[in-house]
């Protein structure tokens, strides 16, 4: 079981879906073909990232826990690299408030709930130039024709990042 979601589309392909609280959240896959450095390369075109956002909250508080929006984001995955054959996701985690991996564990928790369609989870953590660090993942498709330059593209990322920090 899981919410109704609905596929709004334009430039950063948006899901949204409310849940039984009428709290409203959207799911974004906006392109972002420079978050691997080179944006010359075959497989710039097919990077995105991967953003979830509170939209509406009636509640005035942090959302409680709801295990039915883990399904509901792992069917929305599902459904976009259905549409978006070969894509590659970027989830960073928002550190403006020190809760970052409280949100990379609910998104582990939200990649890890179902089945995973053939996609595989990589994380790193990059730190900024005041030295603050960030989980990052990246989402995959096994059969991708570009797997092994894109885990290294990831990969030198994290590493350029945390040199000299």
């Amino acid at each position: 079981m899981r919410y109704s979601f609905y596929f709004d589309g334009g430039k950063n392909n948006v899901y949204a879906f409310e849940t039984d609280l009428k709290i409203s959240y959207e799911v974004k896959f906006r392109p972002s073909s420079y978050l691997l450095g080179d944006e010359t390369t075959d497989y710039a075109s097919h990077i995105y990232e991967f953003i979830i956002e509170v939209v509406y909250n009636p509640l005035g508080k942090n959302p409680p826990l709801d295990k039915l929006i883990s399904k509901t984001v792992s069917e929305i995955i599902k459904d976009f690299y259905y549409k978006k054959n070969g894509s590659v996701c970027i989830y960073i985690c928002d550190s403006s408030d020190g809760r970052q991996e409280l949100r990379r564990r609910k998104f582990d928790d939200w990649f890890y709930s179902e089945t995973r369609y053939g996609l595989m989870k990589f994380d790193e953590h990059i730190r900024d130039s005041k030295g603050n660090s960030y989980p990052i993942s990246l989402i995959i498709q096994m059969k991708n024709p570009y797997f092994i330059q894109i885990i290294d593209g990831f990969r030198k990322i994290a590493l350029e990042s945390n040199e000299d920090k």
